[in-house]
């Protein structure tokens, strides 16, 4: 006979008939909902090519490169979950930690074997996908973030698994708008943002739907 150890003697173990119909089905939702996401998360590939990018999975080894670009006062100022200053420790904590949760997949941006930047969707059981993005300084003016953006997109929508991508950016970062702008998105609606380092600041708020063709 199985001996219950202390903590199951003095907690009974909530069992899911007891549950009421309303709350069966929104915990079935729920979890319809996070199977969904995670789904969409894992059918995307594990490398990207691009013609001058290869967009892959954050390594250690970029650590140095992301912790030198990362560490700038005009990124940090646009992006609403950068911490400044950007430290070794934070570079070590997005490659071990962040960068392997369930609800994001981000790629490591690089250019000729070189680190650049990161491009990568936030998953949310009841919302479409979210695309972020950051390029290193010394990399603008080259479009290599719009074909960073063009890579991605085409890897989700080859899943048929992404209805809809959105998106958004900060009303006065006019370099981001032309990107997803660039990309097909179309601008939803102006608000302010609410999250992170940008709480508060005026934002514009993208949607981009599967083309019909793919």
């Amino acid at each position: 006979m199985k001996k219950l150890n202390d903590d199951e003697d003095a907690l009974p173990r909530r069992r899911p008939h007891l549950m009421g119909p309303a709350a069966q089905a929104k915990a079935l939702a729920e979890a319809t909902a996070k199977l969904a996401a995670r789904r969409q998360r894992d059918a995307l590939p594990h490398r990207i090519e691009t013609p001058r990018l290869v967009l892959r999975a954050p390594i250690r080894g970029d650590v140095p490169d992301l912790v030198k670009l990362a560490d700038n006062k005009a990124i940090y100022e646009v992006l609403a979950r950068l911490p400044h200053p950007y430290t070794r420790a934070d570079g070590i904590a997005f490659v071990e930690i962040y960068a392997q949760r369930p609800d994001e997949r981000p790629y490591a941006i690089t250019l000729k074997d070189q680190f650049v930047g990161v491009v990568g969707l936030t998953f949310r059981p009841d919302s479409p996908p979210e695309l972020g993005y950051w390029l290193g300084e010394p990399y603008w003016g080259k479009g290599l973030m719009s074909e960073a953006v063009k890579g991605i997109l085409e890897a989700a929508f080859a899943t048929h698994l992404f209805p809809n991508i959105k998106s958004r950016a900060l009303k006065t970062n006019l370099r981001s708008q032309r990107v997803l702008e660039k990309a097909g998105f179309i601008k939803t609606h102006e608000a302010p943002d609410t999250v992170g380092n940008v709480v508060g600041k005026d934002a514009v708020f993208y949607m981009l739907e599967q083309p019909k063709w793919s």
